[in-house]
Protein backbone atom coordinates (compact mmCIF):
# COMPACT_ATOMS: atom_id res chain seq x y z
CA UNK A 1 0.00 0.00 0.00
CA UNK A 2 1.31 3.38 -1.16
CA UNK A 3 -0.86 5.47 1.16
CA UNK A 4 -0.76 5.51 4.87
CA UNK A 5 -3.93 6.37 6.96
CA UNK A 6 -3.54 9.35 9.03
CA UNK A 7 -3.50 8.46 12.97
CA UNK A 8 -6.65 9.38 14.97
CA UNK A 9 -5.67 12.15 17.57
CA UNK A 10 -7.46 11.21 20.69
CA UNK A 11 -7.45 13.71 23.58
CA UNK A 12 -8.96 12.92 26.94
CA UNK A 13 -10.01 14.94 29.83
CA UNK A 14 -9.17 14.66 33.10
CA UNK A 15 -9.71 16.00 36.92
CA UNK A 16 -7.09 17.80 38.43
CA UNK A 17 -6.62 14.71 40.91
CA UNK A 18 -6.27 12.49 37.56
CA UNK A 19 -3.91 14.99 36.30
CA UNK A 20 -1.51 14.86 39.55
CA UNK A 21 -1.63 11.15 39.70
CA UNK A 22 -0.93 10.90 35.93
CA UNK A 23 2.16 13.40 36.26
CA UNK A 24 3.25 11.26 39.12
CA UNK A 25 2.87 7.94 37.52
CA UNK A 26 4.96 9.16 34.76
CA UNK A 27 7.70 10.89 36.85
CA UNK A 28 8.25 8.09 38.73
CA UNK A 29 8.59 5.59 35.52
CA UNK A 30 10.68 8.61 33.62
CA UNK A 31 12.61 8.47 36.91
CA UNK A 32 12.93 4.26 36.93
CA UNK A 33 14.07 4.56 32.60
CA UNK A 34 17.08 6.72 33.42
CA UNK A 35 18.13 4.40 36.95
CA UNK A 36 17.84 1.51 33.93
CA UNK A 37 19.99 3.55 31.30
CA UNK A 38 16.60 3.23 29.16
CA UNK A 39 15.98 6.03 26.66
CA UNK A 40 13.31 8.29 28.37
CA UNK A 41 12.33 11.04 25.52
CA UNK A 42 8.80 9.89 24.96
CA UNK A 43 8.28 9.83 28.61
CA UNK A 44 9.52 13.40 28.51
CA UNK A 45 7.30 14.61 25.81
CA UNK A 46 4.47 12.52 27.63
CA UNK A 47 4.62 14.52 30.68
CA UNK A 48 5.05 18.09 28.98
CA UNK A 49 2.02 17.87 27.44
CA UNK A 50 0.43 16.68 30.64
CA UNK A 51 1.57 19.96 32.86
CA UNK A 52 1.03 22.21 30.24
CA UNK A 53 -2.87 21.74 31.77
Amino acid sequence: MLFRKKEEKRVIELTAAEVRLLREGLMFFHNKCLHDGKPTEDIADLLQKVMKR
